[in-house]
């Protein structure tokens, strides 16, 4: 049988919802290995859950929990029979799979529920502490922040257990937790990171785009879908919206001043937000807004485009910049897709002269001219749903739609 212990880090603190967190990070672990063709047995505890299995690698469990959030931490744990021959020989093997340097230190902690055991914690320590030591002449040993720490677990039953490598978590709360948002998601870089981050603090995400052909392209389409599969990779299955938008984004062109085209544009887009989430019974919209980085992000603009809602929007972007985002964006995956050079409704559109301090009064003025209720209705009727999952990355390439 092989094992993991998973460390849950911040759930330590949820007091009496712990069971809750608990279980929606159990379930994810469940979803994320179900391909892998053998029972993995997620097993939730009080400050730990184990997770257990017989024949995948080790490496394929640990690539996996590597980027689902709420772990704070996990450590394979070997098996052993509960006798100190077997112990010994176990902890030996396990610093053989290390690159040892010269003078590196190591410490042995020994944890013991079974108080039948005939040794004590200190004596486990001193014993297996001893065979690494002659095993490993070029180790010493040391209690205070070792380079190597291995740890010996003597529990009721037949066995014993030993940890010795940590891996990292994702860090942050389990997937559904923090309850679920409409993802406003462009083909550029910010957007897909705003729903990374979002989806590591617990939140369910769902992705609305927002294309226009025939001024938007289908490779601009299939890249925002291959965004939202690269977010399901970190999170579950998401729905992906696709709105059409080209009736609306002419509407603006012909009836509003260019200066202040991307304000009204921004809020008729926050009005079928509105609508689609009613629908999804979502709580929350998300987009990657930074602030200051556009004219439609300053300050003036926000506060003008938020007017039409009441819907909490989230910008977990507002205080960084594009150099954090693009750093964000290589290390989970989404440079690449975002960095194709297909255009999107906001790009093709965008105003020559953006107005970076737009009025309230002007904004509604500009708006009369345009039979808003009536073409985000049609916008939302005409909104095509497709669940996509980190699967949909495997389809074919942006090549097959030239």
């Amino acid at each position: 049988m092989k094992r993991i212990v998973v460390h849950y880090g911040e759930l330590s603190t949820k007091g009496r919802n712990r069971k809750m967190f608990q279980e929606k990070m159990a379930q994810q672990i469940r979803e994320k290995t179900n391909h892998l063709g053998e029972k993995i047995k997620v097993s939730p505890q009080y400050d730990f859950l184990y997770i257990t299995w017989e024949h995948t690698d080790y490496q394929t469990i640990i690539e996996i929990l590597k980027d689902i959030p709420g772990i704070s931490r996990f450590s394979p744990s070997y098996q052993v029979s509960k006798d100190l021959d077997s112990i010994k020989k176990e902890a030996v093997r396990l610093f053989s799979s290390l690159e040892l340097a010269e003078g590196e230190s190591f410490k042995i902690v020994a944890k013991r529920s079974d108080k039948d055991f005939p040794y004590d914690t200190y004596d486990l320590q001193r014993e297996v502490g001893s065979a690494v030591a002659l095993a490993y002449p070029q180790l010493k040993v040391q209690m205070k922040q070792p380079d190597h720490k291995l740890t010996v677990n003597i529990h009721q039953g037949d066995y014993a257990y030993l940890d010795l490598t940590s891996y990292p978590g994702l860090g942050g709360l389990p997937y559904g937790t923090s309850g679920r948002g409409l993802l406003m998601l462009s083909g550029g870089f910010d957007s897909p990171i705003a729903g990374y981050l979002m989806i590591k603090r617990g939140m369910a995400l769902d992705a609305v785009h927002f294309s226009s052909p025939p001024y938007t392209s289908p490779q601009a389409l299939e890249k925002a879908k291959k965004l939202a599969a690269q977010l399901t990779h970190y999170g579950l299955e998401m729905k992906f919206y696709n709105v059409p938008f080209a009736r609306i984004q002419e509407a603006i062109k012909e009836h509003i001043p260019d200066s202040h085209s991307m304000t009204v544009m921004r809020r008729i887009m926050l009005r079928v937000m509105d609508q689609l989430l009613e629908k999804s019974k979502a709580q929350a919209i998300v987009n990657g807004e930074s602030l200051g980085q556009v004219a439609s992000q300053t300050l003036d603009s926000m506060a003008v485009i938020n007017e039409v809602t009441s819907t909490p929007i989230l910008r977990p972007l507002i205080a960084t910049d594009k150099t954090e985002i693009i750093e964000l964006a290589e290390k989970i995956g989404t440079y690449d897709l975002s960095n194709e050079p297909f255009e999107d409704c906001c790009t093709v559109f965008a105003p020559t002269s953006p107005s970076t301090r737009p009025t309230l009064e002007a904004i509604v003025r500009y708006e009369q001219a345009l039979a808003i209720d009536e073409l985000v209705d049609e916008a939302v009727r005409e909104t095509s749903i497709e669940w996509i999952n980190e699967s949909y990355l495997e389809q074919d390439s942006f090549d097959d739609l030239l």
